[in-house]
């Protein structure tokens, strides 16, 4: 761990303990900057929250949000690969327009990348597709189990 590193880590830590010691016991502490890097999602309900956290930095809402649009991003990819015809509940959309606020270059990216994985696998606008592939699995399932 560099020197720069472990001042910055102090430095965060003595901030996280300060803002808890400023609110006393009673209220709920707030997410840390290390626990909203692991699990952005987890940690915020909405993207718009970490824009408007009062206590990271500019420097650590674009880190955090940065965090939130990968994850987000294997979750769109891996649900169009797996699924095509379910719909993810990716909030990949609002994680980009909140990004956009801190780095838009990063924000333009992450748009091409989503644009080229909707494009490799159109979501369907209705569920009569996924309503088909149950079906077809039911069937399959009852055929098997009626030749053994």
């Amino acid at each position: 761990m560099t020197q720069q590193t472990m001042i910055d880590s102090r430095t965060d830590l003595r901030r996280e303990q300060a803002f808890a010691a400023a609110i006393g016991p009673s209220c709920p502490t707030t997410p840390s900057y290390t626990e909203a890097l692991v699990d952005p999602g987890g940690v915020f309900r909405t993207p718009a929250e970490v824009a408007e956290h009062p206590w990271f930095s500019h420097e650590e809402k674009r880190t955090v949000l940065l965090s939130w649009a990968r994850d987000e991003l294997v979750l769109e990819q891996v649900a169009n690969r797996s699924l095509p015809e379910l719909k993810p509940r990716s909030r990949i959309d609002a994680v980009i327009a909140a990004l956009s606020r801190f780095d838009p270059g990063a924000a333009s990216e992450y748009r091409a990348a989503v644009r080229s994985i909707r494009a490799q696998h159109p979501r369907r606008s209705s569920g009569g597709a996924l309503k088909k592939l149950v079906k077809a699995k039911i069937i399959q399932r009852e055929v098997s189990c009626i030749t053994l």
